[in-house]
């Protein structure tokens, strides 16, 4: 390793860590020995095992334990640690020992010397110690790499590499929208978008085999496929024409047979929604736009206190009734451009409401004064402008969602994004189907329960497993910084 400047600590080096309890401590150890090191944000990405307790062990104050609810993939736990960064440059750093803290200087030189924006280090391009593996994924890596530079018009020699070092502007206003491993296709793609200067320097790689712990697969690899070809094309954002639904009375009402059928007949689906804000909900809870309830009676576990609220007078009458012996649930009214709420609350809930409301973003900046610092929102809204109906428009929808679309509008609000994925898939068909195309209402009593009973339960476990690309709605889980 050759470097002209003098060693400073400049660098947050980020660690997205997924059960690596044998390696975890060792690679801290290194990683906090190098001269170069200012803070090291470790996001523990639903370890099952003592990885937490390894990082706890190692007791250095530049450390910080970042912990996602559950395991959401290594993108999402860069996207997490990334913008937690605060030091001139960041570098990219798995929790095994594949990759050697001791060539930080290596991919911060040309950083320090000003001529890069961003800098890869290539296991290709090195003379330095490899380990001998597999041969495919090395045409697998060579394959990728080459497609990924035919889209974007670099000459990188290993695309998919975890050394990564950046200038913070550079990831300042770069949204991350992978959960996987199709963070590498996705950063390359948008670091040449954006015109940054780009170096590759060598390094050395001792890689592991899969008995060892190695994560990423084949899938993977039909991902990055996947992720070089979105990326790399331009999209033009999601047209919304000015939208003009029912007014508020008209669209209560036909919201009120909407939830009294939701109510009845979707118990899986509304179990599939609850469970899928409960890691994030804490023990203050802020339910915007309660309804019926159906969802505060799954909240209002013991220990929870929970304000559940609507400005529809209607369902504050239903909730008061259907509450009014639940000492842990508060009902009341809240309008968050009109209200004298103390806030402090652990999480607030929208599930199907911010479609509802004119300005979403000042709504979303609303609801980060009252939650907590550390504190989660979470929004559960419908997706996808072409599955746009006459039904959306009766019951008071402006909009509906994209995932990008709408990371960029919470990013916008000051909230760092956690997780963001389509639910529903197959009802995502069933509303064009019904809704766009036959015009009907898709929330009628009889085709709830038989979609509610014969395919939730099933898709449910299929989408837990696979995530998908679409659905009919759309479920983001965002931190106050």
């Amino acid at each position: 390793m050759t470097t002209t400047s003098t060693p400073v600590r400049c660098l947050s080096v980020v660690i997205p860590c997924f059960n690596e309890e044998p390696t975890i401590a060792e690679l801290l150890e290194r990683v906090l020995a190098q001269p170069w090191t200012n803070e090291v944000l470790v996001v523990d990405d639903g370890s099952t095992d003592g990885s937490a307790r390894a990082i706890e062990s190692v007791g250095d104050e530049r450390i910080r334990l970042l912990r996602q609810p559950r395991n959401l993939g290594k993108g999402a736990a860069l996207r997490r640690g990334l913008s937690h960064a605060t030091s001139p440059y960041v570098v990219v750093q798995d929790a095994d020992l594949e990759y050697d803290p001791a060539e930080y200087g290596t991919l911060l030189q040309p950083l320090l010397d000003g001529k890069a924006d961003v800098v890869y280090g290539s296991r290709f391009s090195s003379i330095g110690a490899h380990r001998v593996l597999y041969f495919w994924h090395s045409i697998g890596n060579r394959l990728l790499t080459l497609l990924s530079n035919m889209a974007t018009n670099l000459s990188l020699t290993d695309m998919e590499t975890c050394y990564k070092a950046f200038r913070r502007e550079v990831l300042a206003d770069l949204l991350i929208e992978e959960d996987r491993f199709g963070f590498e296709p996705e950063i390359t793609a948008k670091v040449a978008r954006g015109g940054w200067r780009v170096y590759e320097v060598g390094i050395s790689y001792a890689g592991r085999t899969y008995e060892e712990g190695k994560k990423i697969g084949w899938r993977d690899g039909f991902r990055a496929l996947w992720c070089i070809g979105r990326y790399n094309i331009p999209r033009r954002a999601p047209t919304m024409p000015p939208r003009s639904p029912a007014d508020f009375e008209s669209a209560d009402a036909e919201l009120a047979g909407v939830l009294d059928s939701l109510g009845a007949n979707a118990p899986n689906y509304t179990d599939w929604i609850a469970d899928l804000c409960a890691p994030y909900l804490g023990q203050r809870v802020l339910e915007v736009g309660a309804g019926h309830g159906d969802l505060t009676v799954r909240f209002a576990r013991p220990g929870v206190e929970l304000a559940a609220t609507d400005v529809s007078e209607r369902c504050l009458d239903v909730l008061k009734e259907r509450f009014e012996d639940v000492e842990q649930v508060e009902v009341g009214r809240l309008d968050l451009f009109d209200h004298d709420d103390p806030g402090g609350y652990d999480s607030a809930v929208l599930v199907n409401v911010l479609e509802h409301l004119p300005d979403d973003l000042a709504a979303l900046q609303e609801l980060r004064r009252l939650v907590r610092p550390g504190g989660h929102i979470l929004l559960y809204v419908p997706a996808f402008e072409r599955l746009y109906s006459p039904f959306d428009r009766a019951v008071g929808h402006y909009r509906r969602y994209d995932r990008a679309q709408l990371s960029r509008t919470v990013h916008a609000a000051g909230l760092q994004v956690i997780e963001a994925r389509y639910v529903n898939q197959l009802g995502a068909l069933a509303w064009w189907l019904l809704a766009t195309k036959l015009k009907q209402v898709p929330t009628e009593a009889g085709k709830v329960r038989l979609y509610d009973r014969a395919v939730v339960p099933r898709l449910r476990r299929f989408e837990e497993r696979y995530r998908t690309e679409f659905g009919q709605s759309l479920f983001l889980a965002a931190v106050v910084p």
